[in-house]
């Protein structure tokens, strides 16, 4: 009798694990999650949900011949150059997004059985080229068709997909708390700045959200720099918590509560939405975590 020991997973760029998360929530049995990251902060979420997981450090340094064989490579690399957002436009020659070279190289070192690459749906340029060198053109899935947050985002794999994800129509009122703490709403200086001539641009190019039927595309930065989205409560304005991002993100309430909010905010702008990859890999052939 086969026994399944389940499969070997390489993750680059693997922030705070949302991969794992997936894999763990639609029951993929998993016998090695190796890790490709170096933010600390982040490194420390994944090693408190997922303490077996088996950190590698920077891509740049991971030779293939040193893993055993990859079932599932998976990665998001960083986005910042191909996004339209991007006044320099670098593309894939920016010193961020160039890290996408070194996905193709551990794709082509590894030769796994599949692959999974998220980007931005951005610089039309970038995403030829990413198109052309992986050799699959990538599926559009906007994440409001899961979750109250309008994220769109490009994902290109060889694992056969052939449906898009259940609609949910979740909305961002359905997903807040109800009590929350003082620090969440805002403060006189930020009042100002909304009310002033460069938040009302905001507002009017809807980098700023305020009680929006959906949030934003939360990134990174979306706190510092006051890009962001904001509800009323109790006749006042706040930004969005830590626990309502993750939501944003479907991934479990105060999964990233073990650092502060600054890290939460920042490392949740730069996961994935976990529902959308949960559809994906589903549709992982069930014999692959076979071991023969």
């Amino acid at each position: 009798m086969m026994e399944n020991k389940g499969i070997n997973v390489l993750s680059l760029f693997d922030g705070m694990s949302c991969g794992q998360i997936a894999l763990d929530r639609i029951g993929i049995k998993v016998h090695n999650y190796y890790a490709s990251e170096i933010e600390k902060k982040s490194m420390q979420v994944t090693m408190f949900n997922y303490p077996n997981t088996i950190q590698l450090g920077s891509v740049v340094d991971i030779k293939g011949e040193q893993l055993p064989e990859i079932d599932l490579l998976i990665g998001g690399s960083p986005c910042q150059d191909i996004s339209n957002l991007n006044k320099f436009k670098e593309g894939l020659d920016g010193s961020k997004s160039s890290l996408f070279y070194q996905y193709w190289r551990m794709w082509q070192e590894t030769k796994p059985k599949y692959f999974l690459l998220e980007n931005v749906a951005g610089n039309k340029s970038a995403i030829a080229s990413i198109t052309k060198l992986m050799g699959v053109r990538p599926i559009k899935i906007c994440s409001s068709w899961v979750c109250a947050q309008t994220r769109m985002r490009y994902y290109w794999t060889n694992i056969p997909v052939n449906t898009l994800p259940k609609k949910t129509n979740t909305r961002l009122t359905d997903i807040l708390q109800e009590d929350v703490d003082e620090k969440y709403f805002l403060k006189d200086g930020r009042l100002k700045w909304l009310l002033g001539s460069s938040g009302q641009r905001s507002l009017n190019k809807r980098f700023v959200g305020i009680d929006t039927d959906l949030a934003g595309c939360i990134t990174k930065r979306s706190e510092g720099s006051w890009n962001c989205t904001y509800v009323t409560q109790n006749n006042r304005l706040r930004t969005l918590t830590p626990i309502e991002y993750e939501r944003l993100q479907t991934v479990p309430d105060n999964y990233t509560a073990c650092v502060d909010d600054k890290f939460r905010y920042e490392m949740l702008g730069n996961g994935w939405t976990v529902d959308i990859i949960c559809h994906i890999l589903k549709h992982i052939p069930s014999g692959l975590a076979i071991e023969k």
